[in-house]
């Protein structure tokens, strides 16, 4: 038998579950826990946890250890989400959490939508028609299209419930002009985020729900884990004309989510007609059962206890084929820096950075093959190197990185990158379009680029380089190479030289 306790640090809440499994997976629920600390709140106007979500989220999570202490927990994971992608104070709460014996790892959008897929496919038998799966967090929301059960696209939009009600305040009680100004801000996000769908994506009439705004609204909705358009819409018209007091005693909200549940009915009914579903079915999975999967298909090994292990085999094959030793470590440094200011842009979590820095270290290594097409070839070393310490779908993406790291950008047309899982496409597309960035900031392989880093600047970002001598080559290679990382961010990117 193992106990495994799974920690789900949300931007609205705080989950913990612990089970005993034994060798076939069959678990039984030990221990669950559930505060809402709301991280999130605020994060968008001052870019900081507040001190207050910050106290009470630390208090959580000790009391989430003693509890873990007491069941004798074999594994323990934790995973941060959008507030812990976003917020500058995040790695201070991260540190303080360490001290209480929670180690937590910070994951992009796309292993949040991994991790509830795999929640949910253990959960329900998938249906036969077009379905979608739905997480509305406090800082995000991640959408993942099924077509006979398989994963067929997947979407994770920076906007959640906290982060929306922040971005279009109101009023208490909301005033018809601010539901006028949410829906179109709402609208607006969504037009923008079909640009990164496929567009041979099937109609979807089913939502399958797995968060807690869900569950309320199917709540307040129609009293039962279902609801469909009607039936929303009937309770958001009731949520807006009340007052926050009023949700809790007239209508039943939990009081926590009571000042901003309204926000996430016209949210939710905004995915819903930009979608084209009708029903929404809610599920008692999500994020931290998954999280309990993905240790048991490991046998209950978290990954950083594989870290060293990783890090000497990439270093091993960098050894045997690296020709420029210094170059791949320079576009591995910048490549590490580009990352952290495109955290809060791509939803990038630890992970994503731990395959970055293996990804842009082996970049290179085709050119012991060959200079024509060593992109290719690292590729295929990558694949047949069987690299210590990794998963073979960790293994193939670093590949697929590389594999597109000049060149065309990721497409359908490459089959082995059809062939990855949805989410991971976008991961590949991601750290590809940063190591394109970095690479290019060491065309002459002289690391005259000291630092770059992306700055917001409004709407738009500066891409600010800081470097000595003639930058020339550099910056030509970056108007090429940089456009696929400018186009998948689709907002103004400046370059700025800042000696």
């Amino acid at each position: 038998m193992m106990r495994i306790a799974a920690i789900d640090v949300g931007s609205n809440s705080i989950h913990l579950v612990v089970v005993e499994t034994d060798a076939m997976g069959n678990q039984q629920v030990l221990a669950r826990e559930k505060h809402m600390v709301r991280l999130a709140r605020g994060v968008l106007r001052t870019g900081e946890i507040s001190p207050e979500a910050f106290q009470a989220g630390l208090e959580v999570l000790a009391l989430m250890a003693e509890v873990i202490r007491g069941l004798h927990c074999e594994t323990v994971m934790a995973c941060g989400t959008a507030a812990l992608r976003e917020a500058a104070n995040a790695p201070r709460f991260i540190r303080s959490a360490a001290e209480l014996g929670i180690n937590i790892k910070v994951i992009s959008g796309e292993e949040e939508a991994s991790l509830i897929y795999l929640a949910v496919s253990r959960a329900i038998p998938f249906p036969d028609e077009p379905a979608v799966l739905m997480d509305i967090g406090g800082g995000s929301t991640e959408l993942t299209w099924l077509v006979a059960g398989r994963p067929s696209a997947t979407l994770s939009l920076p906007w959640g419930l906290q982060r929306l009600a922040d971005a279009v305040p109101t009023s208490n009680p909301p005033l018809p002009g601010e539901l006028v100004r949410l829906r179109k801000f709402i609208r607006k996000v969504l037009k923008k985020a079909g640009k990164a769908l496929p567009e041979d994506l099937p109609a979807a009439r089913l939502v399958l729900g797995t968060s807690g705004t869900l569950l309320d609204l199917a709540e307040g909705a129609s009293g039962q884990g279902s609801f469909d358009l009607a039936q929303l819409l009937r309770f958001k018209r009731k949520l807006w004309k009340a007052t926050a007091q009023d949700r809790v005693a007239l209508l039943g909200v939990d009081p926590k989510r009571a000042e901003v549940l309204h926000v996430g009915a016209s949210w939710a009914m905004g995915l819903l007609e930009w979608l084209g579903a009708e029903q929404v079915r809610c599920l008692p999975v999500g994020l931290r059962e998954g999280m309990v999967w993905k240790a048991l298909a490991r046998g209950g090994m978290a990954l950083p206890v594989l870290a060293d292990r990783r890090k000497a085999s990439v270093e091993a094959l960098c050894a045997k084929l690296d020709p420029d030793p210094g170059h791949s470590r320079q576009v591995q440094a910048l490549s590490d820096a580009l990352f952290h200011d495109l955290m809060p842009y791509f939803e990038l979590g630890d992970p994503e950075r731990e395959l970055l820095g293996y990804a842009s270290r082996l970049h290179d290594i085709g050119l012991s093959v060959s200079e024509k097409g060593h992109h290719k070839h690292g590729a295929y070393l990558v694949q047949h190197a069987n690299l210590a310490g990794f998963w073979p779908a960790e293994t193939e993406t670093i590949a697929q990185i590389i594999r597109f790291h000049r060149g065309k950008p990721p497409s359908a047309a490459s089959q082995e990158f059809s062939l990855l899982k949805p989410w991971t496409q976008h991961v590949v597309e991601k750290l590809a379009a940063i190591i394109r960035v970095a690479d290019a900031l060491d065309r002459t392989r002289r690391q005259v680029v000291r630092a770059a880093r992306l700055v917001p600047d409004g709407e738009d970002l500066n891409l600010v380089i800081t470097g000595a001598g003639d930058l020339r080559p550099e910056l030509e290679s970056l108007q090429d190479k940089g456009r696929f990382l400018f186009r998948l961010l689709d907002r103004t990117v400046r370059v700025v030289r800042a000696d």
